[in-house]
């Protein structure tokens, strides 16, 4: 479903990637710089401030803006590229919200994995790397609903804190999916390290879409369960075709999802579809 909705929607979703690089890599080079003059007063004036700026507000709102986008293409199979602002006009706080936790989590998290391992190691091991193994638990689990965090917010238009409690049991009840998930995730990164063009042009349009279509097969298999729950028989869950459950089975109908039902004629010829 992703490759097909940015091949779909290419040209839109490079724009609105552009947009996103354009405006967080000034704010990534200054931190950038900062750091590595290895000047304490400007790392912490300069730096730090261009940081939490670029990866907890710029990157959240724009995240948000193309999961609004990306939305829109898998509901409707269209999208303008007034989407994106839309989407940044309505959830832009709530994401800053989720960024600024996010970022705080991860840097108590991984100051915590440090401290109570070399502080605590020697007098006291089972504590202190107890605590530490925690600390790096629960920066996996961070980790894994980061990738969900996003589309979760403009799919339930809910706020930060239940945002972030779906995320939660998303993965704890999926864990291997949002593994699978986070792998592909992980990759679009180093590909994003390795060529610096991908990172301007496509990394974080394409992971946002990869986002929003693993939320929406989440959704389409909660909806199936709640039906079967509902003892509603073998009636369509979801958008009309997507799901069907039968007798505690999960049926995913591909054969009337536009995005799960082509082939390389569809690649190579798309005008004629």
């Amino acid at each position: 479903m992703a490759f097909w909705v940015v091949y779909d929607h290419l040209g839109k979703l490079v724009l609105a990637n552009l947009a996103w690089a354009a405006t967080a890599a000034p704010l990534l080079l200054a931190a950038l710089a900062a750091f590595l003059s290895g000047d304490p007063a400007l790392i912490l004036f300069l730096g730090l401030p261009a940081l939490v700026l670029s990866l907890g507000v710029v990157a959240p709102i724009y995240a948000a803006g193309i999961a609004h986008f990306a939305k829109v293409m898998i509901d409707t199979s269209d999208a303008s590229f007034a989407d994106l602002g839309r989407g940044i006009k309505l959830y832009w706080r709530r994401a800053v919200g989720i960024g600024l936790v996010y970022l705080t989590a991860v840097a108590v998290l991984l100051v915590s994995a440090w401290f109570y391992a070399a502080r605590l190691g020697a007098a006291a091991p089972w504590v202190g790397y107890g605590i530490s193994a925690l600390a790096v638990w629960c920066l996996a689990l961070a980790t894994l609903t980061l990738p969900l965090a996003f589309p979760a917010l403009v799919q339930k238009k809910s706020g930060v804190r239940a945002t972030l409690k779906l995320t939660v049991l998303l993965v704890l009840d999926n864990p291997l999916f949002c593994a699978g998930l986070l792998v592909y995730f992980v990759l679009l990164g180093a590909l994003s390290i390795i060529i610096l063009p991908f990172a301007a042009f496509f990394s974080g349009a394409v992971a946002m879409v990869l986002g929003s279509t693993a939320y929406e097969m989440l959704a389409r298999k909660y909806a199936a369960i709640e039906r079967e729950k509902n003892d509603a028989g073998s009636e369509p869950a979801g958008r009309e075709g997507a799901v069907i459950s039968r007798g505690g089975k999960l049926v995913f109908d591909d054969s009337k999802e536009d995005y799960l039902n082509r082939g390389f004629r569809d690649f190579w010829f798309p005008w004629k579809v």
